[in-house]
């Protein structure tokens, strides 16, 4: 999938999304099987690392997209699969509290 993407940002901004989700998703798992207080901290931080990077990723690709509007379905496809994780952090959020 990730040669769909000829521009280095939307190739980062997928790699990034796919790894958060997965990350993610394994630590969540990890959570339910063990319930433990580090556990749940490392959690949390890792979700408060999670939200300012997205914000970052996602003002990179918004200025990718303007500087480049011919390729505006590539820019689009990047920025969804970016904005797909943000609910699912917040659902595995509620996993931690």
């Amino acid at each position: 999938m990730i040669q769909l993407f000829k521009y280095k940002w939307n190739r980062i901004a997928v790699q990034f999304s796919g790894m958060s989700f997965i990350i993610g998703t394994v630590y969540m798992l990890i959570l339910l099987f063990s319930e433990n207080d580090l556990i749940k901290t490392v959690g949390i931080t890792l979700i408060v690392l999670y939200v300012p990077t997205t914000l970052i990723v996602l003002l990179i690709l918004l200025a990718n997209t303007l500087a480049n509007f011919k390729d505006i379905h590539e820019h689009i496809l990047a920025l969804v699969l970016v904005f797909i994780n943000i609910p699912i952090a917040i659902l595995y959020s509620y996993f931690f509290y």
